[in-house]
């Protein structure tokens, strides 16, 4: 008897949640289907081109007519609920004699359909971006290994346009510009106006970026930006350091023409900074190279890399230390854990460098500005 009203108690327990499990059933489904499609290139860039590309567009538009962070608001309203469900789950638990087990598992699927609902819809709406021809691919522009000589000229390039471009940025401050952010965000609207005549599949509607409230959080797991393809905004940490804001902005605007991969973004930020006729946004991207340049240079050949950074201007050198400063104050395990799951997150999207591709770009740039010099 004992055992027959179990069974009927946990058949009431399968009718009361069949919608929840119905539902995982179907998120299951459809990440199975997406996941089928980044297996051929041209259904993914059939969904990407037709779907995905023009949901950005719309909703990017849409949002535009506010002046705060969507995304923003969506990130709170997901952590509240998390918070509010969970503390309503364990008084539900205390006050219930009998049935724990269940209101727990209960909680469980609940949380289970949101974090799938929420990863299968990202990978419907960002993750396809990651298999359908990239930039270099529609460009012809090929990355291969680099020599170290080649490597120490495209370094020392970018060295002579920082101290070309530093004078004519005005600084408060070591790593400020004038401080007027929405000067910044406001000059976004046409950083990419000369590299969508040179590249014209990158020409999408001006998107402007969006300051988010909570840049301090971000900072703590070490992000500068990030591109929130349900709501198709770029979103920037507006505490960081001014001097490379700019090009965090043309980053996270990389994203928003359908650019995937961190490298391809990063390089595609500096060109369009190059080319943006903008003081600012051209410092801003040379900086954001040389950074990237400057590094791999150091590791492979520390004796090449010495002259060349001693010949980088004071006002550069002022930002980087200021930059430095301002990134170490966040050092932790909790920045740490943030970037390992990045990192994961990225790979499980078959960007085998993980995080690494931040940096990967240093091949591209010397495949293109080597190329432009010669």
């Amino acid at each position: 008897m004992e055992q027959e009203s179990k069974k009927e108690y946990w058949k009431k327990v399968w009718q009361r949640d069949r919608k929840k499990y119905i539902a995982l059933s179907a998120l299951c489904i459809l990440l199975a289907i997406f996941r089928q499609i980044t297996h051929s290139r041209a259904a993914s860039d059939f969904a990407v081109h037709y779907i995905v590309q023009p949901y950005h567009r719309v909703m990017g538009y849409l949002c535009g007519f506010v002046p705060f962070s969507v995304a923003e608001v969506f990130w709170a309203a997901v952590v509240v609920f998390c918070i509010v469900y969970a503390v309503r789950t364990v008084a539900n638990i205390i006050r219930t004699k009998g049935g724990r087990l269940a209101l727990l598992w209960r909680a469980v699927l609940t949380y289970a359909v949101l974090v799938l609902g929420i990863y299968t819809a990202f990978t419907g709406l960002w993750g396809l971006t990651y298999y359908a021809q990239t930039f270099e691919q529609a460009e012809g522009i090929e990355a291969k290994p680099i020599s170290v000589d080649q490597l120490a000229e495209v370094t020392q390039l970018f060295v002579d346009k920082i101290n070309a471009a530093a004078p004519l940025t005005e600084h408060t401050a070591p790593g400020k510009f004038s401080g007027d952010l929405d000067a910044i965000l406001k000059a976004s609207d046409t950083v990419y106006d000369h590299l969508e005549r040179q590249f014209p599949f990158l020409n999408v509607p001006a998107v402007r970026p969006k300051l988010i409230l909570c840049s301090r959080m971000m900072s703590a797991v070490n992000f500068t930006g990030f591109f929130f393809p349900f709501t198709g905004e770029a979103n920037i940490n507006a505490d960081a350091p001014e001097c490379l804001l700019p090009a965090t902005v043309a980053h996270e605007l990389a994203h928003v023409r359908g650019i995937a991969p961190e490298q391809t973004a990063n390089f595609a930020a500096i060109l369009a900074c190059d080319t943006s006729g903008d003081p600012m946004y051209a410092y801003s991207g040379y900086l954001l190279g040389y950074i990237h340049l400057s590094n791999a240079l150091y590791s492979a050949s520390p004796e090449r890399w010495a002259p060349i950074a001693r010949q980088l201007c004071d006002t550069a050198k002022s930002d980087l230390k200021a930059n430095n400063e301002y990134w170490r104050q966040f050092e932790s395990p909790v920045s740490s854990a943030a970037e390992n799951t990045y990192s994961g997150f990225l790979q499980s999207y078959d960007q085998e460098l993980g995080i690494k591709s931040y940096g990967a770009v240093v091949d591209l740039l010397a495949a293109y500005y080597g190329t432009q010099e010669k």
